[in-house]
């Protein structure tokens, strides 16, 4: 199967709204998502590549385009991908420093209990945290290299604190979540020429410019396909719309950037472990909403090739934050008209697993192969980029 590894540039601040609605009589404020899922990505990209093979979109072409595997969007600087922070950690502002603590999970001692489905048992603070504090603001991003050293960390001991996100260089290898650009808009009457009474509306859009460094954050992206739309995707070098109100963006090829493979550091530290941690790069969707239903086994004909076989893992604990709600709009023919509202577990959230005894899997080998890949258990959020993984190892907490 063919990749192409794309850079997006946009030219103005990215429109991805959140679900809520936004129209004549529902809302005049168009409200706006930290960063834009990858269902925005993979709609605007198929839509270019069905221009680019001559702008018929019949429905053997649909298919084609559905075929299309679309990972991303992440936050690319310089060549450098960033991924969302974990979720796994917890930041003290103390007065002379910042400190960082690790959740892992605890096993419970006798007598005690938690409301958790059977099997399970929650992941805290270590003990030697006595005192409560109120967590303080961590960037959003990390860099790949950043984001290593946490994973190859099982306990999160001598970890430097992320920065403030106020407070962020550009050589610290943390990132915060663009700003946002609101910006008022009128209805204009087409015989007049004039504003129409009362019909005010507000968009906001991400603005990716970074306001004093000199680069701004451009959109990674990951294409891989075996049929036509392979090749299409190589030579990708155009503006193209990327989300809402049609605003433009520089889509172009270019070679694979730091962050799509698993680096070696984490694949050396996770060979010969059994205990595994899983991050989401991307928000991911299961079917059994926060747990992936391919614990229970993957579905005949739903079982990823990349997945390692014989690969078994047990889920002990997890740290995941509220579900978020993802919408659309459907332009096909068949189905044309809005989606149903589905939940998407948000990036960042952390799963711990162990590799059962008397399984033989080299967790480093493992790492390598499913290295920012979905773990969603539909195939067609697979292609869509939704739930994209990275790994590492954990151990209980104190």
């Amino acid at each position: 199967m063919k990749a192409a590894y794309l850079s997006i540039t946009p030219h103005d601040p990215v429109i991805a709204r959140d679900g809520r609605p936004f129209g004549i009589g529902q809302g005049i404020r168009m409200r706006s998502l930290d960063w834009p899922y990858p269902s925005v990505l993979a709609g605007s990209l198929r839509t270019m590549l069905g221009k680019m093979n001559g702008g018929s979109f019949n429905e053997s072409v649909v298919e084609l385009l559905k075929a299309v595997q679309i990972s991303g969007p992440m936050p690319l600087i310089k060549g450098q991908i960033y991924l969302p922070a974990p979720k796994d950690i917890l930041v003290k502002d103390a007065d002379d420093k910042r400190q960082a603590y690790a959740i892992r999970p605890m096993e419970m001692k006798e007598d005690e209990g938690c409301d958790l489905p059977e099997g399970f048992i929650p992941a805290m603070l270590p003990e030697s945290i006595t005192d409560e504090f109120k967590p303080a603001k961590m960037p959003s991003f990390w860099s790949v290299d950043m984001m290593s050293k946490w994973l190859i960390n099982p306990r999160g001991e001598s970890f430097d604190a992320p920065p403030d996100p106020e407070k962020i260089g550009e050589k610290d290898g943390f990132l915060k979540i663009p700003e946002k650009d609101t910006r008022t808009h009128v209805k204009i009457d087409p015989k007049s020429g004039t504003s129409e009474e009362k019909m005010l509306f507000e968009t906001v859009g991400l603005d990716l410019s970074l306001k004093g460094q000199k680069d701004g954050i451009q959109l990674a992206a990951r294409v891989e396909s075996d049929n036509r739309f392979g090749d299409l995707a190589a030579n990708i070098d155009t503006f193209h719309p990327l989300g809402g109100e049609r605003r433009l963006a520089y889509w172009n090829q270019e070679e694979a950037q730091n962050g799509w493979t698993c680096p070696d550091n984490v694949a050396k530290a996770l060979k010969g472990k059994t205990r595994i941690r899983m991050v989401l790069a991307t928000p991911a969707i299961f079917s059994d909403g926060w747990k992936p239903g391919w614990l229970n086994g993957w579905k005949d004909g739903e079982t990823p090739n990349f997945w390692p076989e014989g690969l078994e893992l047990r889920l002990i604990s997890a740290c995941t934050d509220r579900w978020k709600p993802i919408s659309g709009w459907s332009l096909e023919r068949s189905s044309r008209g809005p989606k149903a509202i589905r939940r998407l577990v948000p990036a960042g959230s952390v799963y711990f697993f162990e590799i059962p005894p008397g399984k033989s899997i080299d967790a480093g080998e493992m790492a390598k192969k499913l290295w920012m890949r979905s773990v969603s258990d539909n195939y067609r959020d697979r292609r869509d980029g939704f739930g994209l993984a990275i790994w590492g190892l954990w151990d209980f907490a104190d």
